[in-house]
Order: C-alpha cells, then sequence, then structure tokens
C-alpha cells in the first residue's frame, strides 16, 4: 500500500491538532490534569462532578471529537514503517493495529467522565465508581502500547542508517523509554496514594509527559522524513 506523502503530511497535522484540542480540553473543561486523589470519598467524588458538571460535560462533547488522535498517527507510521521493512511488513502491521487499539483507551475515559457528570443528582457510590473507571482506564490501560512500541522500535535499531528514514535509532530508543514509562501504569490499581496512585508521579505525571514527548517526537520525525522524501 502506497500513502502519498501529502496525505501523510494531512494525517500527521490532523493528529497534532486534535491531540492539542483533546489536551487542552482534558486539562481546562474536564479538568483531569491531573486526576482528583484516588482515596477521596465518594461524597467528595459527587461534590466535584456536582460542581463541575456542565464544564466538565463540554470537556467530554470536545474530547468525543478528538480523542482518537492516534489513529492518523499511526497509519502515517505504518506507511513510513513498511518502506523500511523487507517482505511483507509484519511489524509495520503489528504497529498499526497496536497503535489503532490503543487509542479506544483514550477515548474511554471522556465517555466514563461525561456520564458521571451527566446526572448529578443520582447516588453518589454511582458516580464514585464511574470516577473510578474512568481514572484507572486512563492509566492502567497499557497493553496495546506495546504491540505500537516495539515495531518502530525493531526497525529504528535494526534497519541501516537513510537519510529519508523517520526512525533512526534515537527515535527507537526514545520509544522503548516511553513504553517502559507506560507499563507502571497498571500499579495505579494497587495504590491510592502516593507516586504509584493514579495521579502520583510515575502512574500519571512521568507516563502524560514522555507520551506528550513522543507524540511530539514522532511527528516531527515523520514530517522531516517525508520533507527529505519528497525533495529526493
Amino acid at each position: 500500500m502506497v500513502i502519498s506523502t501529502k496525505a501523510q503530511r494531512i494525517l500527521v497535522w490532523w493528529s497534532l491538532i486534535f491531540v492539542t484540542i483533546f489536551g487542552l480540553a482534558l486539562a481546562f473543561l474536564i479538568q483531569m490534569i491531573p486526576t482528583p486523589p484516588a482515596d477521596w470519598s465518594p461524597a467528595q467524588v459527587a461534590a466535584m462532578y456536582a460542581s463541575r458538571g456542565p464544564t466538565m460535560r463540554l470537556g467530554c462533547a470536545i474530547a468525543a471529537w478528538t480523542s482518537g488522535f492516534m489513529v492518523p498517527l499511526a497509519v502515517v507510521i505504518y506507511a513510513q514503517l513498511s518502506r523500511l521493512e523487507k517482505g511483507t511488513p509484519v511489524w509495520s502491521t503489528l504497529q498499526l493495529v497496536g497503535g489503532i487499539m490503543m487509542s479506544i483507551f483514550l477515548v474511554l475515559p471522556p465517555i466514563f467522565w461525561g456520564a458521571a457528570a451527566f446526572h448529578p443528582d443520582r447516588a453518589i457510590d454511582a458516580t464514585a465508581v464511574m470516577n473510578d473507571l474512568a481514572n484507572l482506564t486512563l492509566v492502567t490501560t497499557d497493553q496495546y502500547y506495546m504491540f505500537q512500541m516495539v515495531p518502530i522500535a525493531v526497525i529504528a535499531l535494526t534497519t541501516p542508517p537513510q537519510h529519508d528514514s523517520a526512525f533512526p535509532r534515537w527515535v527507537g530508543w526514545v520509544t522503548i523509554w516511553a513504553g517502559l514509562i507506560f507499563e507502571v501504569g497498571p500499579f495505579g490499581f494497587l495504590f491510592k496514594t502516593g507516586v504509584f496512585a493514579w495521579n502520583g508521579l510515575f502512574v500519571f505525571w512521568f507516563p502524560l509527559t514522555f507520551f506528550g514527548a513522543w507524540i511530539g517526537v514522532m511527528a516531527w520525525s515523520l514530517l522531516r522524513a517525508i520533507r527529505r522524501q519528497e525533495a529526493g
């Protein structure tokens, strides 16, 4: 499958615009950067949703339009990986499937937050359950990340250097570090306070920071490679 460089550039910028809008909605409308403490009582959680309700629902509506931002990026990564892979593009295909699947778990938390804010008059325990589900879905669902990260690292570290490659070795190492940091997420199931809680340093802040940095690095490297391919 050959995807034009113009289409690839459009897809990369589509992803960047959507992730920016999603991040702003998450931070300023849904107000889940950071997520509320995991040891809050159901009454505290329900009070938060009652006070933020209209703003949170607006943020969740915006997230409904933009939270699938990983899909176009994964398609461009597939196009660029498959250029470098010999024979049947097994690694490239695995990356594409992993990237699409991981996007599901970026889509789900805003749906759950929106559902929790939709009826502020419901029983507080029900709201607390929806809040738990949303926050744990956000930080613990790393099941498919590895299937996107490993193929990128494999191609980057095993392919001879090429002037117009989107995956020099340093991109492979950045991807490995980002993938390892994401794997800490499931500790959010085990702790309600401290660095391993769902709003803690290792489960929330490090993955959030490295995920944003990884997307920036990947988009820059893809756009640079597309430009060089067109020039060549």
